[in-house]
């Protein structure tokens, strides 16, 4: 089970972008599971060596290409998480129907992409199916994450990281809250505005126990360090969900005949703990605002 305070979640649920992949370098799209398994195997090598790990660490898979390894790091005592959403669809779509055959992590995650200036009968589509999986998540005990992701559309790009993209999930959270759509996490972008990870902090903590853990968007390390500077020091910020910037370099390396698996396993997992480092780090500076402003969270 996701640790309430603290996570520190791989994230190798991709599945298009594997496909794209497979298919531009004329790779056979069933090496992806091989992909799968560099990633389950560097996160048990992490494990292993890191009593935070141990503790706070956590694995999204996909059952597409990788449900032998959901089963397995069920058996090994891993909270991995499998996701809702079909890969790459907008509006949100379902990968596989019912959820109580699909969803057989110990936690789920879905995606959804959000403009406020879309068509407003899309977003309303899309919080109807959240509400529905939100209620199944609530019958069958799973924790719920919800990865909001905001695109850019040609707004100065400064602008819109201090105060358009903020603004947006402000107005998603707060319109999710007013519906009762209360997940246990919000998978959120990272930033390097302070000003807007309060906005986007302060929506998140509108609701008793709401917490935030931060996307990589495949970043190198160097930047998902300025963002964890950033939002480590906020109250609901409870750790990441980072998976391309981990692993995607030594996989494409290991698929590419460059490395073997075992150097791209262990390239993937000190990737991995260099982040995790990373974040207690940044995390050990005190908070912007109390924590008892928050509460404690949702059960179920």
């Amino acid at each position: 089970m996701l640790h309430r305070d603290r996570v520190y979640m791989l994230a190798a649920d991709h599945r298009w972008q594997w496909e794209e992949w497979c298919d531009a370098h004329a790779i056979a799209r069933a090496r992806i599971g091989d992909a799968k398994r560099l990633a389950f195997d560097a996160f048990m090598l992490a494990r292993d060596v890191s009593p935070e790990i141990r503790e706070h660490g956590a694995l999204l898979v996909d059952a597409q290409y990788a449900s032998s390894i959901v089963a397995e790091a069920v058996r090994a005592g891993v909270a991995v998480g499998t996701p809702a959403e079909k890969a790459g669809a907008f509006p949100l779509e379902w990968a596989a129907e019912p959820f109580d055959r699909a969803l057989t992590g110990a936690f789920v995650k879905v995606l959804v992409r959000y403009r406020s200036d879309d068509d407003p009968s899309l977003h309303d589509e899309q919080i109807r199916k959240l509400l529905a999986l939100h209620a199944w998540c609530r019958a069958a005990a799973r924790p719920l994450v919800v990865e909001v992701l905001v695109a850019r559309r040609g707004e100065p790009e400064d602008e819109f990281e201090s105060t358009g993209r903020p603004a947006m999930l402000d107005r998603f959270v707060r319109q999710a809250y007013d519906r009762d759509l209360v997940p246990e996490f919000w998978k959120i972008e990272g930033t390097l505005s302070a000003h807007g990870a309060r906005v986007i902090d302060d929506a998140i903590g509108a609701r008793a126990g709401g917490r935030q853990i931060i996307l990589g968007k495949a970043a190198d390390l160097a930047t998902i360090d300025k963002w964890f500077a950033v939002a480590a020091r906020m109250a609901t910020a409870a750790g990441f969900a980072i998976g391309r910037s981990v692993f995607w370099e030594p996989s494409v390396a290991y698929l590419s005949g460059a490395a073997t698996s075992a150097a791209a396993r262990d390239r993937i997992a000190d990737n991995y703990l260099r982040l995790v480092g990373a974040w207690r780090t940044h995390a050990s500076a005190p908070p912007t605002r109390s924590s008892n402003e928050i509460g404690r969270g949702p059960t179920g």
